[in-house]
């Protein structure tokens, strides 16, 4: 019994180590977007602006968050970012990660808007 225990830990950590090299497995952001760093990765990223208005923007923002390589929480929507701050147009869409140890990371979504 014992032995076939282990034996099937094996199997999973081969598995694992398999799928990661075959490119099924992220260990980096949860997304997969951009440079990611072993040790410690923070950056933004702008994916989309148009011509600012004269008015002061608005910045709503919504995170998800990984722990681990097995849990994954939150939600990281445009959608979610303009109803926290109440944006009814949106100017800029930028996203911001940040990657510890690869054993802790967020990835963010930042509107900016009136």
């Amino acid at each position: 019994m014992k032995h076939s225990l282990l034996r099937y830990i094996n199997y999973i950590i081969i598995g694992m180590c398999l799928s990661s090299i075959h490119s099924c497995a992220n260990l980096g952001q949860p997304q997969g977007l951009g440079p990611t760093g072993i040790l410690y990765a923070s950056y933004t990223l702008a994916l989309s602006e148009r011509p600012l208005p004269k008015q002061k923007l608005k910045q709503g923002k919504s995170c998800l968050k990984r722990m681990g390589i097995l849990y994954v929480t939150g939600d990281a929507s445009i959608e979610s970012a303009t109803k926290n701050a109440s944006i009814r147009e949106v100017f800029r869409i930028e996203k911001e990660a940040t990657n510890y140890l690869s054993l802790y990371s967020t990835l963010c979504t930042v509107v900016w808007g009136i």
